[in-house]
């Protein structure tokens, strides 16, 4: 039997292939699309707020009130905090919650729950002027004051301002004195051969006292040193005023710069009790004739922004390992001597 030819016969087109059919997308990856795209719409637009929100303030002025000990809504002791280093950010949500206070009329007693190392001269002495001006609007309102682990410097500053002051045992308070932090590194920047052209104007030769671009002169010196003995002395006026004939030793003697913790400080009368939290409550109801007592800690209600803000991606610890973050205050606090009610221990 003959074989066919081998191969198609002359003139012979094999049909086209048809083009492949497409591969039908999975669901998942748009809705994977869809959902990166809101993430990152969502994310642009928390930190345009937080732009907006730093441009036109931070924190609201209403208070948080939270319950620590539950009893008589008439009968309220209201403690408010001093935390942290004292700066003008602290001063001034100190003066509105104080404010709410004083418009609270429920309020019996109040409690300041001091532990700060101290801070600013001016912060701290703003912070005494609102305690003051609270006893003077209401003066049936016995003010008592508890220390926390630290009430130094400036913390023992505003506690001056209180009716009776309690310590606990291991509390380190005093530290009564002024600090200037200064740096100068003139010395460094003349191996560089950089040197500091700043002018002042003709006749005002202490304009530029201070500056750590230049070598010290001891007329700068002396000058700097009378504004710090002059917050000196505005310190111990303030515990004088608020101690009286409490002190048992001189108070030249005790106000050399030295902590205390709280026994010490009851010998020396810089408190009136060692005690904790809940002494201090007790003793605010005893004064102010309370039977069933309810505390209530005063705190500033955080805006919306800070809510954001605590939620920003920017805020994530992987941002902040990325970014490199100057801060302009810290820069301004180094480069400017500023007078301070501040124990360094800490």
């Amino acid at each position: 039997m003959p074989m066919p030819p081998a191969g198609p016969p002359p003139g012979y087109y094999p049909p086209p292939m048809p083009w492949p059919v497409p591969r039908r997308r999975s669901i998942w990856g748009a809705l994977f699309v869809i959902a990166l795209v809101v993430v990152l719409i969502v994310s642009v637009g928390l930190n345009v707020l937080l732009l907006i929100g730093s441009a036109i303030g931070s924190g609201g002025v209403d208070a948080r009130q939270t319950i620590l000990v539950k009893g008589d809504a008439n009968q309220k002791i209201a403690v408010v905090q001093v935390n942290g280093v004292i700066a003008d950010e602290s001063a001034e949500q100190f003066r509105q919650l104080i404010h709410a206070v004083a418009q609270d009329s429920q309020v019996k007693a109040l409690v300041l729950a001091i532990d700060s190392p101290g801070g600013a001269v001016t912060s701290a002495d703003q912070m005494y002027h609102q305690v003051r001006r609270f006893k003077a609007t209401r003066p049936e309102v016995p003010i008592i004051v508890t220390m926390g682990s630290v009430a130094a410097s400036g913390g023992y500053y505003i506690a001056c301002a209180g009716d009776y002051l309690f310590a606990e045992r291991s509390t380190i308070t005093g530290s009564i004195g002024v600090l200037m932090p200064r740096f100068n590194i003139s010395g460094l920047m003349s191996k560089w051969g950089v040197e500091e052209t700043t002018l002042h104007a003709t006749g005002a030769d202490f304009k530029n006292a201070g500056s750590m671009f230049s070598p010290e002169k001891p007329e700068d010196v002396a000058y700097m040193q009378s504004l710090i003995d002059q917050a000196f002395v505005q310190f111990k006026s303030v515990i004088r005023a608020g101690r009286g004939n409490k002190l048992n030793q001189p108070l030249d003697q005790i106000a050399n710069g030295m902590v205390y913790m709280g026994d010490t400080a009851l010998k020396l009368g810089l408190i009136d009790q060692v005690g904790y939290a809940e002494d201090a409550y007790a003793h605010a109801a005893k004064q102010a004739g309370l039977t069933n007592m309810t505390v209530v800690l005063y705190q500033q209600t955080p805006s919306l922004f800070q809510l954001l803000t605590a939620h920003s991606p920017l805020n994530s610890p992987q941002s902040r390992e990325l970014n490199l973050h100057i801060d302009r205050k810290l820069l301004d606090e180094i480069s400017t001597p500023r007078m301070m009610y501040h124990w360094r221990g800490q």
